[in-house]
């Protein structure tokens, strides 16, 4: 049986718990210049400057990997001018948050389109704002989305956290690496601390069911697209070194170029803590590579593969077990222009997940082999979009009712999106036939619409119907799937002077929502979701700028369980400073106040956490960037966790440096 980390005393969803005592499982209901003057860019420079900024530190062997490491990459880069100052930009991109027809989505139809023809309610987020937040994993990138609720599992330096968009179950919410489907096979849930923040070019969330695309997804699908491969021949990357309290350090180097047909992108990171409180130690080694040929007749064939071995220790509070995950993924993909208008896509993938409990020989292990292929047709208004796609599951699991077991799922899809002046209509249908339930065959329409009313004000619609699969754990698959019609509205408008605004209703109307009387679920009723979102940031005036998000869900329940009726809501609030002739700073706070289905035992919420990151940029040369930061994390000191076996820390510090070259 695979542990849930969390707990919902309404639902009562099975899941493990370890006890006070430590010693028993009790069951509870819960990403050269030319012109060269100089061969080498003094890396002497480098390591002084590094040697100045970490003296105060004490950590010596930080110190030393660091500078050998910096001293080998930097004597492969031909530096043609000495320290100086990064030019200065007046202006700064918010991509994500506001419609721009530079700016294009493809999580919604699968091909790449500007922002203001998608009728989803999308965010966001790129590597230039994770490097920004010097983020450690996943969960910390997505706590900054509104609408989007992480529930963390102590805050630590990393860990086990759980997603919910507009206040859904964490199985709702499908999880995407480049296509892939990320959620466990056997009950839907995510662990995301098992994908590197280093491979990851940009995040997209897409709030509200995407089936009609992807198939499961109720509550939502998040896409995170690994960053594409070298261009040049002269290699580029990163070197990264942190440091914070506890030993909790992270190292990571990239690596990019091109190789006559055939460009790279390389990863590898290190992760260790000791944990901030409560000896909640984290260990991981990660590993990742992508190569890409260019092949006659406008063909590029692309091949990537990637490792990771989380090891979370749960600490003091649970007797100091620790949670093995391991996972193994590759793919190959072939992309192909057949005519001006015509693109044809190809990909198959292995994924292999292995998860387990060592005290006590738990354990599920799940290989998913899939296929898929789509053709993308442009022609005068319209982009066309027809693909399919098969997954088959094979498990082993120490659950007897899940070992050996075997799932196939098939889906075929289709949306059209065509514009007529200033509207962009997109209608979309999948059929997915599902193994593990006597409903077999299950459609998923969606239509959704845009409508520039001027120049600087845009409109969406979109109605959708989406579901979730059944699983393989005890019962599920004797249930039918989850249902849910959702109806979102918005605007987003940039009319008011050095303001931008973006607002959202929306409404997810649940039928056959899944109750569970021990381990065995059933078809209870119906719940309706339905709230706001509305975001709001300013230009930057005098290199600062601000924004902020407020969510709010109210959750109905028509079903036979008897549970009250009860809302959420979020606040999301951001100050930066970004003067790149002196330094970056940015100022970060998340407030949550969460309803009963997600608290439990002693929690604490209401609070506003925290977090302040400071980052100098120096250009050692033109062609090598160092960035010296610091991060805050809980800066006053707040307690915010959604049960007392889970306690977040306090105020915890970490300083490092970054190098582009």
């Amino acid at each position: 049986m695979k542990f849930v980390f969390r707990h919902e005393n309404r639902t009562r969803k099975k899941s493990i718990f370890f006890t006070a005592e430590h010693t028993e499982i009790t069951e509870k209901y819960f990403y050269y210049n030319s012109l060269a003057r100089w061969p080498l860019c003094a890396p002497w420079e480098v390591f002084c400057f590094y040697e100045t900024v970490m003296k105060k530190t004490g950590e010596k062997k930080m110190k030393k990997r660091f500078a050998v490491t910096a001293f080998s990459a930097l004597m492969l880069v031909n530096c043609p001018a000495p320290l100086s100052a990064q030019p200065p930009d007046e202006s700064r991109e918010l991509s994500g948050l506001y419609f721009d027809q530079g700016e294009t989505v493809q999580t919604a139809t699968r091909a790449p389109k500007p922002l203001s023809e998608v009728a989803e309610n999308v965010s966001i987020i790129t590597a230039e704002e994770i490097e920004r937040m010097n983020a450690h994993n996943v969960a910390e990138v997505l706590n900054r989305v509104n609408g989007l609720y992480v529930q963390f599992n102590g805050r630590d330096f990393n860990g086990l956290d759980a997603l919910f968009i507009h206040d859904s179950d964490y199985e709702h919410v499908l999880v995407l690496v480049d296509g892939i489907r990320w959620n466990f096979d056997n009950d839907g849930m995510t662990v995301t601390n098992s994908i590197p923040v280093e491979i990851i070019e940009r995040i997209e969330v897409l709030k509200g069911p995407g089936s009609s695309t992807w198939g499961s997804s109720l509550g939502g699908v998040i896409n995170i697209i690994t960053k594409p491969t070298g261009n040049t021949s002269r290699p580029s990357g990163t070197l990264y070194g942190s440091y914070g309290e506890n030993g909790s350090r992270h190292y990571s180097g990239t690596l990019g170029g091109k190789a006559g047909m055939a460009g790279y992108f390389f990863s590898v990171a290190n992760q260790n803590s000791d944990g901030i409180i409560l000896n909640r130690k984290y260990d991981d080694e990660s590993v990742y590579g992508k190569i890409d040929f260019s092949l006659p007749h406008s063909t590029t064939l692309t091949l990537t593969a990637g490792q990771s071995n989380p090891d979370s220790n749960l600490g003091d509070i649970f007797g100091n077990y620790s949670i093995y995950h391991r996972d193994f993924w590759g793919s190959a993909a072939l992309d192909s222009a057949l005519t001006k208008n015509l693109s044809l896509h190809v990909d198959g993938f292995r994924k292999k997940q292995d998860f387990m409990y060592p005290p006590f020989t738990d354990y599920y292990d799940a290989e998913t082999t899939g296929m898929s292929s789509r053709v993308t047709a442009r022609a005068a208004n319209h982009t066309i979009v027809m693909g399919a796609e098969i997954d088959r599951v094979e498990s082993a699991s120490s659950d007897a009712a899940i070992d050996g077991g075997r799932e196939e799922t098939w889906g075929l899809y289709m949306n059209d999106t065509f514009t007529a002046g200033r509207f962009a209509v997109t209608p979309g249908m999948r059929y997915d036939h599902l193994s593990l339930t006597a409903t077999s065959g299950i459609l998923s329409p969606s239509l959704g619409m845009t409508w520039r009313y001027s120049d600087s004000t845009l409109f969406r619609a979109l109605a959708a119907r989406g579901f979730r699969k059944p699983y393989q754990t005890i019962g599920i698959s004797t249930v039918d799937p989850e249902k849910v019609d959702s109806y979102q509205a918005g605007f987003e408008t940039t009319a008011l002077p050095s303001l931008r605004l973006k607002g959202t209703l929306f409404q997810h109307n649940i039928r056959d929502g899944w109750e569970y009387v021990g381990s065995t679920a059933y078809n209870a009723g119906k719940i309706r979701r339905y709230g706001y979102e509305l975001e709001a940031a300013t230009d930057p005036f005098y290199f600062f700028s601000l924004d902020a998000g407020f969510t709010y869900t109210y959750i109905d329940y028509r079903d036979n369980t008897g549970r009250n009726n009860d809302d959420t809501y979020s606040l999301k609030l951001g100050l930066l400073y970004d003067n790149p002739q002196l330094f970056t700073a940015e100022l970060f706070g998340g407030y949550q106040w969460l309803n009963e289905d997600r608290i439990f035992s002693a929690y604490k919420d209401g609070v506003m956490i925290w977090d302040f990151n400071i980052m100098k940029k120096f250009q050692i040369c033109p062609n090598t960037q160092m960035d010296v930061f610091m991060t805050a994390h809980n800066l006053f000191n707040g307690a915010d966790y959604w049960t007392q076996f889970y306690p977040n820390p306090g105020r915890w510090m970490e300083a490092g440096v970054r190098i582009h070259f």
